[in-house]
């Protein structure tokens, strides 16, 4: 008995220490460098970077706001759950993206997928048009056009959207080695075999790490928890993409603005490519939108601000000489939102260290002008679905 009290004494003190110890850090954390929580939501579908189903989880930014977010238990943000095909006189569109195009800093029904399903909605209604629009939200934060297109191809293609809208980021995407690009300029995805290999690590960790006690709990209240794993995440990241390039990883740090790669920015127009026949293959039609950083729309206020301009002006150049090449319907919504900006007096992009992603006021906006261009691109409606009731 005495040894089983010294063992017991010896835990009760290194976990009294341990605590305290997490919450100095914890503290300390808060004061010098603040940090984004949210809860965790990230699985895999055959090696692909996807949502776990049947999420309900808070995303709190310090100072900026406290939103929260669901995943359906079909893994698509929101709570509506969709039938395998699109019903009669059902008009499906799919939203893919990353960040913005989820919707970060707004509540479910602000985000841009949804309040374009309403406007959508209302449209017809006020039309006289017999239709239903359901919009699909399947965007993944921190995602690029390589993991969106296989996204679609391994998940979203099974719920049949007639129409696909690949949302894309201000920035160059980094390489993931997910797509190789032969002589041609056609891209080729990596085998599902190498996917799962190459993300075999990260996800082992994940999984386990999931049913930790108290990991949900820190993963919703701790600042300094999220920025650790954050910097695993990465790590991670990296990892994978060397596998899959089967090369070192890069020493240049992920996704940097500015510094555009004439080779990368031509394997995201291919991998866009390889999307557009995915998705007709399935009997679908794809719309391109390229969605601005703040700095594109306000002046900007940070260190990157200056590159970020740079790459969006090559990414814009680089996609709209592809839609015109290839047939694609494409938007820009940036002179929309510069405009409004000037004499709104709602703030349309957050202003603060880690976040400057669009509030809901500049996701309406973002969700009226996709909506517009969509109708007046006739890709919405055919002569069976647009007689009135």
């Amino acid at each position: 008995m005495p040894k089983l009290r010294r063992v017991a004494l010896r835990a009760t003190v290194f976990l009294f220490a341990s605590i305290v110890s997490f919450s100095i850090a914890e503290g300390i954390a808060r004061l010098v460098a603040p940090y984004p929580i949210s809860y965790p939501w990230v699985d895999q579908v055959n090696g692909i970077v996807a949502p776990l189903p049947n999420v309900h989880g808070r995303h709190f930014v310090p100072g900026i706001y406290d939103t929260t977010f669901s995943f359906n238990p079909q893994r698509f943000r929101g709570q509506q759950v969709y039938t395998a095909e699109p019903g009669p006189q059902v008009i499906r569109i799919a939203i893919l993206g990353a960040s913005s195009a989820f919707g970060t800093g707004a509540n479910d029904v602000d985000a841009y997928p949804s309040q374009l399903q309403s406007l959508l909605q209302e449209r017809a209604t006020q039309s006289g048009l017999n239709l239903t629009f359901e919009v699909i939200n399947a965007a993944i934060p921190g995602t690029v056009v390589a993991e969106q297109a296989l996204w679609y191809q391994n998940w979203v293609k099974r719920f049949h959207p007639q129409v696909v809208v690949l949302n894309i980021a201000c920035v160059a995407d980094y390489v993931t080695g997910m797509f190789s690009m032969d002589a041609s300029g056609r891209a080729t995805p990596r085998t599902p075999g190498e996917l799962q290999a190459a993300n075999k690590g990260p996800g082992t960790v994940r999984h386990v790490a999931m049913h930790v006690p108290g990991y949900i709990f820190l993963a919703e209240h701790s600042e300094l928890f999220n920025l650790l794993e954050l910097k695993l995440g990465e790590v991670f990241r990296r990892r994978r993409n060397a596998a899959l390039a089967n090369q070192s990883a890069p020493q240049e740090p992920i996704g940097v603005p500015g510094r555009v790669q004439e080779d990368a920015l031509l394997l995201e127009t291919a991998e866009v490519m390889w999307l557009k026949k995915e998705v007709e293959e399935s009997g679908g039609r794809l719309a391109l939108v390229l969605l601005p950083c703040r700095e594109n729309i306000y002046s900007p206020s940070s260190l990157q601000g200056e590159g970020i301009q740079q790459d969006y002006a090559a990414v814009e150049v680089a996609l709209r000489d592809l839609a015109v090449k290839e047939g694609i319907l494409f938007a820009e919504v940036a002179p929309t939102l510069r405009k409004t900006a000037t004499h709104s007096q709602q703030a349309l992009y957050y202003d603060g260290r880690f976040e400057t992603h669009p509030t809901p006021a500049g996701y309406r906006v973002i969700a009226k002008e996709v909506a517009a261009f969509l109708l007046e691109s006739g890709i919405l409606l055919t002569p069976e679905n647009s007689r009135a009731p």
